[in-house]
């Protein structure tokens, strides 16, 4: 018994070192952690104005087609139906990934961006909505045998002006979010 209450002496005074061991441990952790998150974490990069700027070549390419669509119909004879399919599928096919080019720049836009931004993309999203629209002309007209070439001049006219409204405002996003914000703050 007697060394059972030695043993027991050795325990209680040893406890408290381990107890203080423990808390310097813990506290050291503790700061080492914390010192990790006290660093600011690094923004986001700006990927606004190259998907922006993207979004415009695309509106530039599709619109030379656009173009050269209103252009080739213009000539085709009245029975040039099956040509006229061939082209309204390669238009319906040309159009489609602007949506999915519209959503990577919206996705590209911080909130604030689009806080600032919001009345000139509401008319963006207007004009993709008539993408959308005249996407699913397209490809309803390469489904018709009896489509005239005027019925798909006219559908690549529409496309045209949609084009430059929806270019306009790209514009005129690219320069709102470049544009730096006036601020009171003066650096010397």
């Amino acid at each position: 018994m007697g060394g059972d209450a030695i043993s027991a002496h050795r325990s209680f005074q040893e406890a408290p070192l381990l107890r203080i061991l423990a808390l310097t441990g813990f506290a050291g952790l503790t700061l080492a952690l914390g010192s990790v998150g006290t660093e600011p974490m690094p923004l986001r990069p700006d990927r606004s104005r190259a998907a922006l700027t993207s979004l415009g070549q695309d509106y530039g390419s599709l619109q030379q087609w656009a173009t050269a669509i209103a252009t080739v119909t213009d000539t085709m004879p009245p029975d040039g139906s099956e040509h006229a399919r061939v082209l309204a599928h390669q238009l319906a096919r040309l159009i489609l990934p602007l949506e999915n080019r519209f959503e990577q720049t919206t996705a590209a836009l911080s909130t604030a961006q689009l806080e600032l931004a919001l009345p000139l993309w509401e008319r963006m999203a207007f004009a993709h909505a008539g993408f959308a629209m005249l996407q699913d002309r397209a490809a309803a007209l390469e489904e018709d045998p009896g489509l005239q070439p005027d019925e798909l001049h006219d559908l690549a006219a529409e496309l045209s002006a949609v084009l430059e409204f929806a270019t306009e405002i790209q514009q005129l996003l690219l320069e709102l979010l470049t544009t730096p914000v006036p601020t009171s703050i003066r650096i010397t």
